[in-house]
């Protein structure tokens, strides 16, 4: 009873106002809870969370660039430098699966609770963040975490435009491109759809085009102002960004297109959430495999959100025509884009857009319009169970059934997204799980820091992805860990090693690529010291034994042997 009591409480003005704010409030915040603590409760035991792109960092360093995460890592550097980076990176970890939670559960604009838990549980629970988090793609999953603020935030700018709402809405904006600039691009794509469905759906056009285009135009101009610090190195072709959009190629483009289902093919895929290009890589265990018949569990989620679509674009009384018609356009542009190269279809237009839009480019990875797509499914869906639970409600004339057939609704609506996105459970089913560094990689940093004049470090083997024995995770695949564990500077290679992409270039990179490769000719002293290199760490993983040959050279001194690392010291740098 309390179950169906809950499904189709009334989101009126009325309510929100008065004291059911509070306890809605409080709704959001435990189911948000819940979702964080079901997914990551396992992630709070002891140890650091490693992801390919996520190597587990024991130090965050202050940004020394004004690129746009520079403010989020400056607060990581301020957390980290307060408790520690283990506790630093977990922190970020379940605040951005409890952000997305809340934040997509309060983002839908009516609906009691099972509707908006609904809403949450698809937007959290599901491919998309399943893949990201294994590859550890944690800021891209923080500008996905405050994406339904941004978007509901312009929703209520079209609907009631004011300056206040406005300027709110242009912070929300800014917020995601902290985060992730790409996301900023795919908000752009939204807006542009839920203005275009404002405007078409209105009676008096220009009377509301022209009430309403200066707030927007105040929206873009404040985004800008705020992201300024890192817009304006970009436009001029100077910081991290800008070099990312310059370093990508046709090769990029193609090695991280979207991928299709072997039996299904690519659309299904898409539509399923999954598709991210890592899937093929074979690192991790696909959600499918956690799934039985998933493409009908996925049939029926989309019959839920076509009966959220159908239902408000029908009934222009509820006034949300408009936010569907939006969302609707937006996630058929969404997936035509994240289909991309991969579909002779759509691979010109992308291609074209590649070729000329900068911006467009530096994005890459096609399955980050998935983003965008998952936002539509959460509102959809949690539009379609707020519809199927009134539906329910008004037809149950028995008193006997008017109880059980609602609150069995309400389960099914309530565990359709959780078993879909159920690999994601549990800690993903202890696929990901914290992990220890060795004792020997502290007991090298000890020594490290003794020296007053450490100059920078060296770390071997010169992979820029390689499995590391210590990482407890399925996928032990990641990107370099050293440059924020050791306590000095360490130069580490930048080559991701993917079939197709021209690896970063650099006068560091290319002479040390040239020194490895030489391997025991190489006079390592000698170069070394030319790159003010004094220190040289060697992991004992993967190919190490190639590198057995810096006992011989001249110059090289081992310090230490502390069993998972050797440390050697360059006599030629004082």
């Amino acid at each position: 009873m309390a179950l169906r009591s809950a499904a189709y409480r009334p989101n009126s003005l009325s309510q929100t106002a008065s004291r059911s704010r509070p306890f809605s409030l409080a709704l959001a915040l435990l189911w948000a809870g819940f979702v964080t603590l079901v997914i990551a409760g396992p992630w709070l035991l002891p140890g650091y969370i490693f992801g390919t792109d996520w190597p587990g960092p024991r130090h965050f360093a202050f940004p020394g660039s004004l690129e746009s995460s520079a403010l989020l890592r400056g607060g990581l550097f301020a957390v980290g430098w307060a408790v520690g980076g283990e506790a630093a990176g977990k922190a970020l970890v379940l605040g951005l699966l409890f952000t997305a939670a809340a934040l997509s559960y309060a983002s839908l604009p009516t609906g009691g609770f099972v509707p908006r838990a609904s809403a949450a549980a698809i937007y959290v629970v599901n491919p998309f963040v399943y893949g990201r988090l294994h590859y550890g793609q944690l800021f891209l999953l923080g500008a996905y975490a405050v994406f339904p603020w941004a978007a509901s935030r312009f929703r209520l700018l079209l609907k009631e435009p004011s300056w206040a709402t406005a300027l709110v809405a242009a912070v929300a904006v800014a917020v995601t491109g902290i985060f992730s600039p790409h996301v900023l691009l795919i908000a752009g794509l939204l807006a542009a759809s839920l203005l275009l469905a404002r405007v078409e759906m209105t009676e008096k056009k220009l009377d509301y085009l022209k009430r309403t285009a200066p707030l927007v135009l105040l929206t873009v101009g404040t985004t800008i102002v705020v992201s300024a610090y890192w817009l304006v190195p970009l436009v001029i072709g100077r910081g991290p960004e800008a070099s990312v959009i310059a370093g990508t190629g046709a090769g990029d483009v193609s090695a991280y297109a979207a991928v299709p289902d072997h039996s299904l093919g690519l659309v299904p895929n898409l539509l399923g959430l999954y598709g991210f290009w890592a899937e093929d890589s074979g690192r991790f265990a696909s959600m499918k495999a956690f799934v039985l018949l998933w493409p009908i569990v996925l049939l029926l989620l989309l019959l839920v959100a076509a009966i959220g679509a159908s239902t408000n674009l029908v009934d222009r009384s509820s006034n949300l025509s408009a936010w569907v018609a939006g969302l609707l356009v937006a996630g058929t542009v969404a997936l035509l884009l994240e289909i991309g190269i991969s579909h002779p279809t759509t691979a010109p237009l992308v291609t074209w857009l590649d070729a000329h839009v900068p911006i467009y480019r530096g994005m890459r990875d096609a399955g980050k319009w998935a983003v965008l797509l998952a936002l539509v499914y959460s509102q959809l869906i949690g539009l379609g169970a707020a519809a199927i639970l009134a539906a329910l409600n008004r037809g149950a004339h028995d008193p006997l059934r008017s109880d059980w057939i609602p609150g069995i609704a309400a389960g099914l609506l309530l565990a359709l997204p959780l078993y879909y996105g159920n690999g994601l459970l549990f800690g993903a089913h202890g696929e990901i799980r914290p992990s220890p560094y060795p004792a020997g990689w502290y007991s090298a940093d000890n020594v490290l820091a003794t020296d007053s004049h450490p100059g920078r470090a060296l770390f071997l083997p010169w992979h820029g992805y390689m499995s590391y024995s210590f990482v407890r995770n399925q996928n032990r695949v990641i990107a370099p860990p050293a440059p924020s564990f050791f306590s000095v500077p360490v130069v580490v290679s930048t080559n991701p090693e993917v079939p197709g992409v021209t690896p970063p270039r650099g006068s560091d990179q290319d002479a040390l690529a040239r020194l490895v490769q030489a391997g025991s000719t190489g006079q390592w002293a000698r170069e070394l010291t030319a790159l003010n290199i004094k220190y040289v760490l060697l992991a004992r993983e993967l190919d190490w034994t190639y590198f057995k040959f810096l006992d011989d050279q001249p110059g090289l001194t081992r310090v230490g042997d502390f069993g998972s690392i050797v440390l050697y010291r360059n006599d030629l740098v004082p």
